[in-house]
This record gives structure tokens, sequence and C-alpha cells, in this order.
């Protein structure tokens, strides 16, 4: 019996512009009916992460080009765009590991160190265990992943630099105009 594989298929902030993955986006409200979608089509184990900056689904299958090639149809279907060519990335096996990592740490984001990105990570898995389809390798990968996040948060200073978009902007801001204690901003 063939051996489950991990893959990642997705967008994010690097491979998508934002009208992209806006079309690409699972609402929490959806995200029960495309669970259903991937069981349908074959998937047992898969985590969705639909979040401003990615729209991607992890999941395992015996044959990985099978798996990607369903899970690109699937979310170029929400496009209304038949193939979305490089702007979806397709990840197998230690590369998606990796992803699930550098996403965990905050390293794969629009602001590296943004702390909500974990807590969005959490929340996809809450999701995907409600809906049945967290099996045992994802879940194993992901408890890593969490262990390695924190590690991360708590042995480096990632989350010393602006860790948002706002305070990124208010820190360019700060740089070019000096002194900002007087001034009024409208974001």
């Amino acid at each position: 019996m063939p051996v489950p594989i991990h893959v990642a298929v997705g967008a994010n902030h690097k491979s998508a512009s934002l009208d992209l993955r806006e079309q690409m986006f699972v609402s929490r409200d959806e995200t029960p009916a495309f669970y259903e979608i991937l069981k349908g089509r074959g998937f047992h184990d898969a985590l969705l992460l639909s979040t401003c900056d990615r729209v991607e689904v992890h999941a395992t299958h015996e044959s990985p080009a099978v798996a990607t090639g369903i899970l690109r149809d699937l979310l170029a279907s929400r496009t209304g765009v038949s193939d979305l060519g490089e702007r979806l990335y397709a990840l197998t096996d230690r590369a998606a590991m990796r992803q699930l990592f550098a996403i965990a740490a905050s390293l794969d984001s629009l602001v590296v160190g943004e702390p909500q990105v974990l807590g969005q990570l959490k929340e996809s898995h809450r999701r995907a265990v409600a809906a049945d389809m967290m099996g045992r390798t994802l879940e194993r990968r992901l408890q890593a992943v969490y262990g390695a996040a924190k590690r991360v948060r708590n042995e480096t200073r990632i989350g010393e630099r602006p860790v948002s978009i706002a305070s990124a902007a208010v820190e360019v801001a700060r740089d070019v105009h000096g002194d900002l204690k007087r001034v009024k901003g409208l974001l």
C-alpha cells in the first residue's frame, strides 16, 4: 500500500495578486463545504489555510501528482481562470513541510514576525479537526510546527521589529519625518 505524501498547493502574497487571492479566499462559512469537496475527491487528511496573505491547502495523498492536479483545479475554479500557472505553487514532502514551518514562524508573511499568522494556522487546524479532515500525518506535523514556532518566537528577535503593516508604516514615517508626537494620522 502506497504511503501518503504531504502536498501543499496555494497562492500567497509572493505568487499572486491580492485580487486573485481574494477570489480564491474560502470564508469560514464556506469551509465545511470546501472540506466536503475534498472528501469527495478522495482526500482524508487536509488543512485549508485561507487568509488575506494566502490561500493554501495542505493534504496527504498516495499520488502527489494527482493531488496537486485536483487542488490546483479546485483553487483555480474559484477564480474563473482555468490555468493559474505559476501564481499557484505546488510543494511536496519536505518542501511542503518547510512551508508549514515558515508560515507558523511568520517567515513567509507580508511582514516577517507578524504574530497573527500562528493564530490563523491554529484556527484552520481546529476547523479541519471539526470537519474530520485531520489525520495522523498532518496532526503530527502540525504539533512539530507549533513547537518550532514557539521556539522561534522565544529564542530569536523576530518579534522585535514592526510586526504589522501599520506599525511598519509608522516606522517609515518616523524615519522620514522625525518625531510624530504632534501628528495625527488616518489609516
